[in-house]
């Protein structure tokens, strides 16, 4: 998932209660800013930080990609009137956490340029700043919220994604980049758990009882988890490959074998560990996710 910091001192109060993000396409004389111009790249399941009066005061998540939009009648026209908007849904943190609680630690996992934060460890003059992700899961971790941010994630796009299968990628993609990919990548050393890839750009998190079939916990249990090369991760998640409980593989009748090599699969691949916890949650893929015939 990205994550985004918004600085919104003198629209935080609407911007939250309304539930968006808004800014102006482009300023006195059609100047474009970046920070404007950002709006374009926010994406469904994205993370934002709302900043305010030197404290973050809530955190959202995007539930739309940016849209037109005129501005909002209560922003009294402050700016030009054609702009972008990104419908976000909002929890409050209390108490809001200072700035300067955290920036000593933030500050050197921000970008040089295009930074929301000076040298200063002040907030600078601008909107919408995209930050990394160790920036991202530096914020998250010092927030006394309730659920982990990739719950928040989810449950946004549970709710504000109507398409089934359009909502299960985009569940599936913005918890795979996030801490569960984290802890995942650490419990199988940085490797495909079938054929010790390690590429990180290549490697997938991919849960074993699918998201949408498991429960709170079990959703960013670690065992519930496998980090697999891009050949494998497809076919573990139409269904078209499994493991038995001694980790060798079970290919279905729809992945025909004169297509195999075709695929990446090789027929004797086979997990590298196992441990009880992992075989709970392949027994509900073997009976709900794979297809025997």
């Amino acid at each position: 998932m990205a994550y985004w910091w918004v600085s919104q001192n003198q629209t935080h109060k609407q911007e939250r209660d309304g539930g968006y993000l808004w800014a102006p396409k482009s300023g006195a004389n059609g100047v474009v800013f970046h920070h404007w111009s950002n709006m374009t790249l926010v994406r469904p399941g994205d993370v934002i930080f709302s900043y305010a009066k030197q404290s973050i005061g809530a955190i959202g998540v995007a539930s739309t990609a940016a849209y037109d939009a005129p501005q909002p009648d209560e922003f009294d026209n402050a700016w030009h009137g054609d702009g972008r908007k990104v419908d976000v849904v909002y929890r409050a943190i209390n108490p809001e956490v200072r700035l300067d609680t955290f920036v000593d630690d933030l500050i050197p996992l921000l970008p040089e340029r295009n930074s929301p934060i000076t040298s200063q460890k002040k907030g600078v003059q601008g909107y919408l700043f995209a930050i990394p992700p160790k920036a991202g899961q530096l914020i998250c971790d010092g927030l006394d919220f309730a659920s982990p941010v990739e719950q928040l994630v989810a449950d946004t796009l549970m709710q504000t994604v109507p398409d089934e299968t359009t909502r299960d990628a985009l569940v599936k993609a913005r918890i795979g980049q996030g801490r569960w990919r984290h802890d995942l990548m650490r419990h199988w050393a940085g490797k495909c758990a079938v054929t010790g890839l390690e590429v990180e750009a290549l490697l997938r998190a991919s849960h074993i009882k699918p998201w949408r079939d498991s429960d709170n916990r079990e959703r960013l249990d670690v065992l519930n988890g496998f980090m697999l090369g891009p050949a494998y991760d497809a076919a573990f998640d139409a269904g078209l490959i499994s493991f038995e409980d001694n980790g060798t593989i079970v290919v279905s009748p729809k992945l025909p074998a004169n297509q195999l090599l075709a695929a990446g699969i090789s027929n004797t691949a086979k997990l590298s560990t196992l441990i009880d916890a992992h075989r709970g949650y392949l027994a509900h893929h073997r009976g709900s996710v794979f297809t025997p015939a």
